[in-house]
């Protein structure tokens, strides 16, 4: 009774473990590379952002420039202004 059980067992062992090595080849593997893909976009996006990031804060700092050099044009030109409407107070 024992050796046809053996029997079955020496031929069921191997099947059953090439079934779960080809399952985990063909099932779990892309499973698997997917994740990691996605894991790697990550970091990637993080990269592109912070670089971005860096020329957002350039690009605000030079409007910020322009945005002083404007105030002192509009500050001169209204000084300006007011000499050109009142000469006599220019002159006092």
């Amino acid at each position: 009774m024992l050796i046809p059980i053996m029997g079955i067992l020496l031929v069921m062992i191997p099947v059953a473990g090439l079934t779960l090595g080809l399952t985990l080849r063909f099932a779990v593997r892309p499973f698997v590379e997917t994740i990691v893909g996605a894991i790697r976009d990550v970091g990637e996006t993080q990269r592109a952002i912070a670089a971005g990031g860096t020329d957002t804060m350039r690009e605000i700092d030079e409007l910020r420039e322009q945005l002083r050099r404007l105030e002192e044009a509009s500050k001169f030109d209204r000084t300006l202004q007011a000499i050109t409407e009142n000469p006599e107070s220019a002159q006092g």
